[in-house]
């Protein structure tokens, strides 16, 4: 009688009805089989092969006479099993050869490990290495040929030793490589999350046409802190910057969204919404690169002097601040012998005719140039 009644229903269904409701059962089963697979993938391949593989979050580079020294901070895997959080077991391990290949080779004896670079936060390069030009080449040559990393992972230079700023473990949640990806993502004076990569740095060396300034980072309390920059142009180093001065190249640059000014007479200024226009244009024998920078201010910490009608603290506000910003990019021309607007790169999109006249000269390009920068900011009420 159930039988009867059941082939009466399919009956009444009809073909195309039957024909659903076999495609709906058919996916259900592909559905639960793929979820089959996938569980027993997961638990194939869970807590041994991440014993067998080491994730650096950082990796810091030293030259030590002429060998090469890296150094890796990554959590301790082996602590996940536990419950306990990996990012707080940081594993230090230094290894020391000649060539790349040697110390990622080094490293994998010593400790049954491949290394992977999937969770890479940082790349940290030692003063003394930044200052070898050729040491720079053999590595950008290596990252390019072997392609393992990421073109966007960070890249920090150390006041001296890479390899100590990796210590710095205790204040830093237990990972510098997690603190220095956290540091990066709150910056706040930025317009774009402005931080040097090992891509940006690689363009250098194939094109040497642009200024790079990378963060310097200083024990400071056990906490690794920015308090210089590192200037490399034309694939070479030019010596640090204060973050002053790294502050009024970028803000000349347009890549600040706030800036903070302190006038002679004592007062501090926060200026927002900062544009910049430039014009490269020939003057006789010489370069000028003209930059207009425009914007609001707002007078944030009154000076000595007693209450200054707005107008006034407006023009003495632009008048210091273009004076300021035009002796540093003339200084800085002159020593260490950099660009602070950084416009040999936007030279072909500007003006051709200098372009064509100095893409292959770059130096003398520099020797030639002057800079004007003219401030127009306007003051606004609190």
């Amino acid at each position: 009688m159930m039988q009867t009644e059941k082939c009466q229903r399919q009956r009444k269904q009809g073909p195309n009805q039957l024909l659903r409701t076999g495609l709906k059962q058919g996916l259900r089963l592909l559905e639960l089989s793929l979820l089959l697979l996938l569980c027993l993938g997961l638990n194939g391949c869970s807590t041994r092969e991440l014993e067998d593989r080491g994730f650096p979050l950082a990796i810091g580079i030293d030259k030590q006479e002429e060998h090469m020294v890296l150094s890796f901070d990554f959590p301790d895997l082996s602590k996940a099993s536990e419950g306990k959080n990996p990012s707080g077991q940081p594993v230090s391990f230094s290894v020391e050869a000649g060539a790349y290949y040697e110390a990622q080779k080094a490293y994998e004896n010593n400790t049954n490990k491949v290394l992977d670079y999937n969770h890479l936060k940082a790349i940290v390069i030692g003063a003394e290495f930044l200052e070898d030009e050729e040491a720079l080449r053999e590595l950008f040559a290596w990252l390019e040929q072997e392609e393992v990393m990421a073109r966007n992972t960070c890249l920090f230079a150390a006041k001296g030793q890479a390899a100590e700023i990796l210590t710095l473990t205790e204040e830093t949640s237990g990972s510098v490589g997690k603190y220095l990806e956290q540091m990066v993502e709150t910056q706040e004076d930025f317009k774009e999350n402005k931080v040097m990569t090992i891509g940006e740095l690689m363009n250098q060396w194939h094109n040497q046409n642009e200024l790079l300034l990378i963060p310097v980072l200083t024990n400071n309390g056990e906490v690794p802190s920015i308090t210089e920059y590192a200037s490399i142009d034309a694939f070479s180093y030019k010596g640090n910057l204060s973050v002053e001065e790294a502050m009024k190249a970028f803000l000349c640059q347009d890549l600040l969204r706030r800036f903070l000014y302190r006038l002679d007479s004592g007062e501090v200024l926060q200026i927002e919404g900062m544009r910049t226009k430039m014009e490269i244009a020939a003057q006789g024998e010489q370069i000028l690169v003209m930059v207009d920078l425009s914007g609001k201010a707002q007078l944030k910490k009154k000076g000595v002097e007693e209450e200054v009608p707005r107008g006034q603290l407006q023009k003495r506000l632009n008048r210091q601040l273009s004076d300021s910003l035009n002796r540093a990019a003339e200084q800085l021309r002159e020593e260490p012998g950099i660009d602070l607007t950084n416009s040999f790169i936007r030279l072909g999109g500007y003006n051709r005719e200098l372009y064509r006249r100095y893409r292959q000269s770059y130096e003398q390009y520099l020797q030639a140039l002057t800079v004007d920068v003219r401030a127009d900011l306007k003051l606004i009420n609190e």
